[in-house]
């Protein structure tokens, strides 16, 4: 039988107090204002910190815990909205944040893997089974918040934690826990066991959990609540075929990865596989009915929202848990600048020579030349000039997340007759393939991206030129920084106008870009339109210039997100544009 090895903190004294007695703790946290979730979030990290650096009996430790899980919730449910539709690289403060409700969910685990240790040294394996079982699946769950933050907050996870989850679960199958029912943390009444929440969190990560939109992290984990259980745990590494099926490795600090299929394993511990096929089955099935028009409340498919950002979020699932794409091309290592413009209407203004949308009869497009073109103008400055003031409480730790001096770019605004200003960034190119690119920057950034939103991008030897890529992942490695990766859709983009085709009166027109062909793809020209404001098989009006007007039939969707669609399109006859 194998030891159980945690990280846990060293006992020592510290300057704060914390209530040792269930009775005495429990009234304190009901006394405490969870309206003011900063102060109070603050008192129980304290108190958190406090217990776990005390020496405790394991019975008593183990009731102090319990009684926090309800008060964490709530607070950290209130401190993680601050991050909705918040810009990337964090400000130092939201950072700052960020890194207080992770380390609130580490003292939890902390507070669990206590009782674990001090169960395993004494050896307690009679008449506290439950006890050790609750344990198990209460640190598995913290340290999984740990690794949900992280990934909506686009930061990388903090080492050593997926070692530390494939060494909980590898104990509790040995001791024979690993199927035991327990209740799961408060303030939710429901049962798990270790081998599903072990589950649940692997499926989290194999989700390409850093390319997901804003938020959808926590949609993720709501449909795996109720359906992770479909996927199952293997002991052999054994696969009749790679899709679906992937590898863990125990001894690994990282998620699963996808079952080589030209591999021989040697016996051995540590290694298993996660079957996915009968959760691909349900997803599926939940994606035909969406189709055919039924409703995911009815459904009880478990995802919050439309039913079409339903559907987006499970297609995303099937190509994350099913077979994973491969890079067609190697990655080349290369520096160089390249400025980034976020939107369709920014798009639309940089390709038509910073001019401003005009809605046609009065729509003109204008080429500027390459010593026409405006860059944005880039001044070293100290980053507290840049923070914004913000709402929430800043929050100290005992021993606060260090932010050291960085490179900060302002950016001048573009301004435009109608008072809307357009913006671009400065990235460094970190690498590059004949399909994309990995960006980097340093600062707070004026433009405004999220993954899965349509960017312009204007290399230093392309002046004049913008392609038009869309953002597949980011992350915040450290402080004030940020990384994307950039999948291109075309070397170019030509700014023009569309509209329904009106009843009476004047079209609505509003901005739009047209992609050029791509004849080694094979790809016909495209139109790159804002989500969900024009349907396949739709007519439209396409203004191109000021005097060319035309019908067109949008075809097909080749490539959508949650903010643009991509849309193959062919010309109506004139004859036939109203029907």
């Amino acid at each position: 039988m194998t030891n159980l090895s945690l990280t846990l903190p060293s006992k020592r004294v510290s300057a704060w107090m914390a209530e040792t007695d269930p009775k005495y703790a429990r009234a304190w946290l009901a006394s405490l204002p969870l309206a003011d979730s900063a102060e109070t979030a603050r008192e129980i990290y304290q108190s958190l910190y406090t217990l776990n650096r005390q020496e405790l009996d394991v019975g008593q430790r183990f009731e102090l815990m319990e009684l926090y899980n309800a008060p964490v919730a709530s607070v950290t449910a209130v401190l993680e909205s601050y991050f909705t539709r918040a810009a990337l690289p964090l400000t130092p403060k939201k950072r700052q944040l960020a890194e207080f409700i992770r380390q609130l969910h580490m003292e939890m685990a902390y507070g669990y893997k206590s009782c674990l240790q001090e169960l395993e040294r004494k050896r307690l394996l009679w008449g506290k089974k439950s006890l050790r079982s609750q344990a198990l699946v209460r640190a598995m769950y913290y340290l999984g918040e740990i690794l949900l933050h992280s990934y909506q907050v686009y930061m990388p996870y903090p080492p050593g934690v997926w070692r530390e989850l494939h060494s909980i679960y590898h104990h509790g199958v040995e001791n024979g826990l690993a199927e035991e029912l327990v209740e799961t943390a408060p303030p939710v009444t429901a049962h798990t066991t270790l081998t599903h929440e072990y589950i649940r969190t692997l499926l989290l990560g194999l989700c390409n959990p850093y390319q997901l939109p804003q938020g959808e992290c926590r949609q993720v984990q709501r449909f795996l609540l109720q359906w992770g259980e479909k996927a199952l745990i293997r002991e052999q590494p054994e696969a009749a075929q790679p899709t679906g099926y992937f590898l863990i490795d125990a001894a690994a600090d990282s998620p699963p990865v996808p079952f080589p299929s030209e591999t021989a394993f040697q016996p051995g511990r540590g290694l298993r596989l996660l079957n996915t096929i009968e959760l691909l089955r349900t997803i599926y099935y939940f994606i035909q009915r969406l189709q055919q028009g039924d409703s995911a409340h009815k459904l009880s498919v478990g995802i919050e929202g439309l039913d079409s950002v339903c559907l987006d979020i499970l297609q995303r699932m099937v190509r994350s848990w099913g077979q994973l794409p491969r890079r067609q091309f190697s990655r080349i290592q290369r520096s160089g600048i390249a400025f980034v413009c976020a939107g369709i209407p920014s798009m639309h203004f940089f390709t038509n020579g910073q001019i401003p949308f005009t809605p046609p009869a009065g729509f003109a497009r204008h080429e500027a030349d390459d010593d026409r073109v405006i860059l944005p103008s880039h001044i070293e400055e100290e980053i507290t000039r840049e923070v914004r003031a913000e709402e929430e409480e800043f929050i100290e730790l005992e021993e606060p997340v260090k932010v050291g001096p960085m490179p900060q770019t302002a950016l001048r605004e573009v301004s435009v007759a109608s008072g809307e200003g357009f913006r671009v960034d400065r990235w460094q190119i970190k690498d590059a393939a004949p399909k994309g690119l990995q960006l980097a920057r340093f600062g707070t950034s004026h433009t405004y991206v999220r993954v899965g939103d349509a960017v312009g991008i204007q290399q230093m030897d392309e002046i004049g030129r913008w392609s038009v890529g869309v953002v597949r992942w980011m992350k915040s490695p450290e402080s004030g920084s940020l990384e994307m990766g950039v999948e291109l859709l075309a070397a170019g983009a030509k700014p023009v106008a569309v509209a329904p085709v009106p009843r009476a009166g004047a079209a609505d027109y509003q901005p739009a870009l047209l992609l050029p062909a791509i004849e080694p793809l094979r790809r016909p020209a495209t139109l790159l339109l804002p989500r969900g404001v024009f349907a396949p098989r739709a007519n439209i009006l396409l203004a191109e210039d000021a005097d060319e007007f035309r019908t067109v039939r949008l075809l097909q969707r080749l490539e959508y997100s949650n903010v643009f669609e991509l849309m193959v399109f062919a010309d109506v006859d004139p004859e036939h544009a109203r029907g």
